[in-house]
This record gives structure tokens, sequence and C-alpha cells, in this order.
């Protein structure tokens, strides 16, 4: 199974939010103001528990990760799924990159935009989810030591990098059975 949008609905379900509100809080925001949860129109403090509406969102996440990851072999995109993962023996945390120009290419054709707005795109996207990533992780986003493995998009394409990580879940398979 995979999950990005799917994760997206899930949280939705279990949080009462809005999904657009879990697609623009869910991954790109670690704010921690006290102010920015007294004015938030989602979620109630008793239903909250305290906390803001940045840490609550993260601890549903992590719970519906944890949840579908425990269901069965899957692929979940982003959303520190791999340090909520992090104790699964069977996690196979992978960071895809790319070069900016490729980025840029990429992002100027799927958003109809030009491309110095793709670059400005990419730049804020990068910045917002490696501020949650780190956050939440405490870990580096994009960090080779953060992930199993980091491969380069750029390099294989978009193919060759399915293919790839293809060939390294059977890899990986391969050898925990034979541990066992």
């Amino acid at each position: 199974d995979y999950y990005d949008q799917e994760l997206v609905r899930h949280v939705a379900e279990k949080t009462g939010f809005a999904e657009r509100y879990i697609e623009e809080t869910g991954e790109y925001s670690a704010s921690k103001s006290r102010l920015a949860y007294a004015f938030s129109s989602v979620g109630s403090p008793e239903v909250m528990n305290g906390l803001s509406a940045s840490d609550y969102l993260w601890t549903v996440q992590r719970k519906v990760i944890l949840d579908l990851a425990e269901k069965g072999n899957c692929v979940i995109v982003g959303r520190c799924a791999d340090y909520a993962l992090a104790s699964n023996p069977d996690c196979l945390s992978i960071f895809v990159h790319a070069d900016m120009d490729d980025r840029i290419k990429r992002v100027s054709k799927r958003e109809d935009v030009t491309e110095s707005k793709a670059k400005d795109m990419i730049q804020k996207r990068d910045k917002q989810r490696s501020s949650y990533y780190n956050y939440y992780s405490n870990k580096k986003w994009g960090a080779a030591e953060s992930y199993n493995i980091c491969l380069d998009s750029s390099l294989l394409g978009i193919d060759g990098t399915a293919k790839a990580i293809e060939q390294l879940v059977e890899l990986k398979e391969n050898i925990t059975d034979k541990k066992i």
C-alpha cells in the first residue's frame, strides 16, 4: 500500500481537521506559538490535551503511521515516517533528492509556472519540510545519516529511482529472511 494523500485522509478522520489544513501543517510547520494555538479554529483544548495544533497533529499522524505499518508492507511518503518507524526492524528509510535544475523543470511543468516561480516554491517548501522534520525527529532533513539510504533521481531518473527502491526492498527482505 502507498500512503501520501491517503495518509492525510486517515489523519483527517482521526482529528476532525480539514484535509487542506493537514496538508499545509502536517509536514511543513513546526510552529510552537501558543498564540497560534489560541486562535486556531481546529480542535479543542479538551481534544488536544493542551497541545498546540501542530503538536497534536504530529501525535495523531505518528499514531496513524504506526497503525498503517502494523497492517503490513507499505510505502509512506514524508511526514517523519522514518522517525516514527525507527524502532520497526522492517522499516527502510529512503531520502530521494535531485539537482535543483531538474527539480525546477519538473515543478515548473507540473504546476504550469515560470522557472523562477518554481524555484521559489521549491526553496520555500524545502525550508518548511526541513524545519518540520528537524523539529519533530531531532535529526537533520536530507542528511545521509538520517536515513538508511539516499538516492539521486537526477542520476537515476524517476523510473530508475523506483527500480532501485524495489531492488533495495528485495535485498533487505532477503537479508532479513536469512537472519531468522
